[in-house]
């Protein structure tokens, strides 16, 4: 399993609507992109000055579900219309396994 992981800044003039539309249009790929098990968004609740705007988690299968996510045509419309007209900064991670802390 490979997991992306992405924050996205967006501008200051970027409303809640767009933060809302990045969100749907993310959750939406689910059952469009083969390999893509789960997504997890969240948008910042505006608690500190600095934060990100629109945290994202996909799952995937596997390393090949995830690179040809890159490549659909379905994950560039979300970009393309959705995070590229108010984006200003973005951060991602892939990783295989997360560590646990045990109590």
């Amino acid at each position: 399993m490979i997991t992306h992981i992405g924050m996205l800044t967006l501008v200051e003039s970027a409303t809640d609507a767009d933060r809302q539309a990045i969100a749907d249009g993310l959750t939406g790929l689910v059952g469009q992109i083969d390999g893509l098990q789960r997504v997890e968004v969240g948008i910042d609740l505006g608690l500190n000055q600095g934060n990100g705007d629109v945290l994202f988690r996909l799952e995937f299968v596997s390393e090949d579900a995830w690179r040809a996510y890159a490549a659909h045509p379905a994950h560039k419309a979300v970009i393309a219309e959705r995070i590229a007209p108010v984006l200003a900064a973005k951060a991602f991670v892939q990783v295989g396994e997360f560590q646990e802390a045990q109590s």
